[in-house]
């Protein structure tokens, strides 16, 4: 099952860095779901979101299945995707999200550089294609720019 990401704190004996932004700071943020089948891979993806002012990490998944039904239920601005997953790889799950939410964006993230791939991901309307190995330079950047660009 995706997991929801649990909201701050905001308990009166929290600190005021602990508390979650103004309801107004909070229209601002970019809601993102991480969904690879590596737990430890997601959470170096969440860690590097967290250190994004403008990004927030709603949910993550393991596999496509538990992305759609995430994006269901969370509706992320974006989708940090893996392509080789089980039950359902994020190549089909792409196709399935941008069909019922054509304003989600997609990042298809894979360990594969190879053209072939990046062309089947290209076909699911994804915004763009990173490898692994070079994602954490350029993530926040790039879903901060396909959030800008379908607005």
């Amino acid at each position: 099952m995706f997991a929801e990401q649990p909201p701050p704190s905001g308990s009166p004996s929290s600190s005021p860095s602990s508390l979650p932004p103004p309801l107004d700071d909070r229209a601002s943020q970019i809601r993102v779901l991480l969904v690879d089948d590596h737990a430890l891979f997601r959470q170096g993806l969440r860690s590097i979101v967290h250190g994004c002012v403008r990004l927030e990490v709603v949910g993550e998944a393991s596999n496509g299945l538990e992305a759609i039904d995430a994006v269901r239920l969370l509706r992320p601005d974006v989708v940090v995707m893996d392509i080789n997953m089980p039950n359902l790889n994020g190549i089909e799950a792409t196709k399935r999200i941008k069909y019922e939410f054509p304003d989600t964006s997609v990042i298809g993230l894979s360990v594969e550089s190879e053209m072939e791939m990046v062309e089947k991901m290209q076909v699911t309307g994804i915004y763009a294609y990173l490898v692994k190995g070079s994602a954490g330079d350029v993530l926040c950047r790039i879903i901060e720019d396909a959030v800008a660009q379908n607005q």
